[in-house]
Formats: C-alpha cells, sequence, structure tokens
C-alpha cells in the first residue's frame, strides 16, 4: 500500500499540515537549493559528476561548501552536480535513468538484485541508531507484540530490512501488519494524524519529530541492523571514469576528517541544508558514526542476511552475485 497525496487528503491530512510538515523550522527540507534537474544522460565519458544523496549526510554539504571535489577535479574541467533526495529509491531510480553518476545511501539490495548495473566502491558510515520505529508518545503501542493488525508507514513498504527483523525477533510474520509505502516527508504527518500507527524512518525525519516530542521510538536500529552507508554508482560510469572516482573518494575522505575535526560546523551545516533545529542536528550527527573504509566481511554479511530475507519474502527473484557487485579496488589504494 502506498499513500499518495491525495490519499493523505482523504485520511484525514489536511493540506495545511502537509505543507506545514515541509516548512518547520524542525523539519528536514524536502529540496536543496542546489539541485537542478538533469536529463538523463548516457555519455558516460563526459566532464560531469552528478551525486544523489539522502539529507543527514553531512559530508556531502562540506565537499560542497569547501569546493573539494572542484579543487581535486579541476584538471579534469569535471563538473559537479549534487541532488538531494528523501530515501533510497529516487537514487537507484536516477541511476537506472542515467540522470546520476553516483550515489550514497543504504546499499540498494533489491536494484542490484533485479540486475540493475550498479557497483558498491566503498563505506562511509556504520550507523544503526539512526533508523528507528517511532510512535506517539501517547500510543498505546508499547511493545513489539502490540504492532500486529497495526499500519506501519515507511518509504520502502514491507522491502524495509530493520522492520522485518524487528517483527521477526518478536514472533510476528510481515503479514502481521499492513504496510503502508509512504515517503518521508509525508510521514510525520501521517502518524501525527493517525492516518498510520508507526512510523519507520531515520534521521534526521526521526530525530527532528523526537526533539519536537512529537513521538517516542519503539526500537532502534541498534542490535538490528549495521546500517551501512556505501558509496556506490552505475557500473559503466565506474568503469570508464577511474580517474574521477579515485578523485572523488579522496575528497569524500577529506570531508568526512573535516566533520569529525570541526563538529559544531558541521553541526551548524546540518541546520542549514535541512531546516533543522540546532537541538535536531546535533542529534542527527551524534548518531552517525562517519568512517571511511574499504567494504568488509561484516559488512558483505550483512548484505547476503538482507538478501536471503528479501528473497524468502519473495521481494527478489533472486540473491546478487556479492563478488560482482562490490568493487574494492579503487577504495583500497585511498584507505591506505
Amino acid at each position: 500500500m502506498r499513500l499518495k497525496r491525495r490519499e493523505l487528503l482523504g485520511l484525514g491530512i489536511s493540506t495545511a499540515a502537509l505543507a506545514a510538515c515541509g516548512k518547520l523550522a524542525n523539519s528536514p527540507s524536502n529540496t536543496s537549493n542546489n539541485t537542478t534537474p538533469v536529463a538523463a544522460n548516457t555519455d558516460v565519458s563526459s566532464a560531469k559528476l552528478r551525486l544523489g544523496f539522502q539529507p543527514p549526510y553531512v559530508a556531502v554539504y562540506a565537499l560542497r561548501e569547501q569546493k573539494l571535489l572542484e579543487k581535486a577535479l579541476a584538471e579534469k574541467s569535471t563538473s559537479v552536480e549534487f541532488r538531494r533526495m528523501l530515501s533510497l529509491k529516487p537514487v537507484t531510480e536516477a541511476l537506472s535513468a542515467s540522470a546520476i553518476d553516483l550515489g550514497l545511501g543504504g546499499t540498494p539490495v533489491a536494484a542490484i538484485a533485479s540486475g540493475q548495473p550498479i557497483k558498491i566502491i566503498t563505506l562511509v558510515e556504520r550507523s544503526p541508531k539512526t533508523h528507528a520505529l517511532l510512535v506517539l508518545p501517547n500510543s498505546p503501542i508499547k511493545k513489539i507484540a502490540d504492532l500486529k493488525g497495526k499500519k506501519l508507514g515507511n518509504p520502502s513498504g514491507k522491502s524495509y530490512y530493520f522492520a522485518i527483523r524487528v517483527l521477526e525477533r518478536a514472533g510476528l510474520k510481515d503479514s502481521d501488519i499492513e504496510w503502508v509505502q509512504i515517503e518521508n516527508d509525508a510521514g510525520r504527518a501521517a502518524l501525527l494524524s493517525g492516518a498510520i500507527d508507526v512510523w519507520g524512518t531515520w534521521d534526521p525525519f526521526y530525530a527532528s519529530a523526537e526533539v519536537a516530542k512529537e513521538v517516542v521510538p519503539l526500537v532502534d536500529g541498534e542490535g538490528y541492523q549495521l546500517n551501512y552507508v556505501a558509496l556506490f554508482g552505475r557500473t559503466d560510469y565506474i568503469e570508464k571514469n577511474p580517474e574521477t572516482i579515485q578523485k572523488f573518494l579522496q575528497a569524500y575522505k577529506q570531508a568526512i576528517s573535516w566533520a569529525k575535526d570541526n563538529r559544531q560546523a558541521a553541526v551548524d551545516i546540518l541546520v542549514k541544508e535541512n531546516k533543522l533545529s540546532p537541538q535536531a542536528a546535533d542529534l542527527t550527527l551524534g548518531r552517525r558514526n562517519l568512517i571511511f573504509e574499504v567494504p568488509n566481511d561484516e559488512y558483505r554479511q550483512e548484505l547476503i542476511n538482507q538478501s536471503q530475507l528479501l528473497t524468502r519474502l519473495g521481494l527478489i527473484k533472486q540473491q546478487p552475485n556479492w563478488d560482482s557487485a562490490i568493487d574494492t579496488t579503487v577504495a583500497k589504494a585511498i584507505a591506505s
């Protein structure tokens, strides 16, 4: 089940409430001033690098503000575009359409399993506590078992690995709840209105609603998923632009170091770019573990676990060949 805007209105969420959800100072913004629509580009060797990313990745904002990529790619005269997206699905859709070259987010297991030519090249976070299943403070749902028969909204629908793990560990099946596919910018209003009973989301959306005392976490991702954030891209672009990829990784590694060394400035960037309160931005950054690592055995096993679960539930037809989907060559050179 996927809630669209007109369906949300029918469930009691007013147009004003939806608009307010995107305008509140403590809510992540749905747009970026530096995002411009781009047409699909099949010239993979062109002098462009287009990155699709999600709101909480502070290193991306550091890349942009300090022009680290422009400096790294100056000799190649490569133009850089940043495209801010709300969740993983729009990122993978843009990759599939050749509208972006690289993506940043959770590993797109389903997209890779479906045969999309995507390569994973490095890991930039391991942040399990950034995901949560949220309920209202006065909700009758007090424990996982109480989810039976309830509506759980999240951007991935039934493919949300974290939520499935939570349910199964409590002895529930995926069929014991009603899945509502709803994007992050509308999930908060849906929960507050009663259109859904539980909201599955992540920071900064989670932190923003938590700081406002509108929600409480029923459970977070600790102990359920590792939540590695990966950098991945179109196979053709990666193979034909190895020097650009190398310089991008070098610049991103610098951006991570800057965010770690300049925490308050990093918080300030999140406030500005996502229209967050300082408290929500601080909480978002505090729950994120920034790393720069070559894809490792722990990560690979997590991917195997995810793909096995999705196959068992019939959400993907076959498990990906992770040996061919992961390319560690450039990351090894940069990490060392």
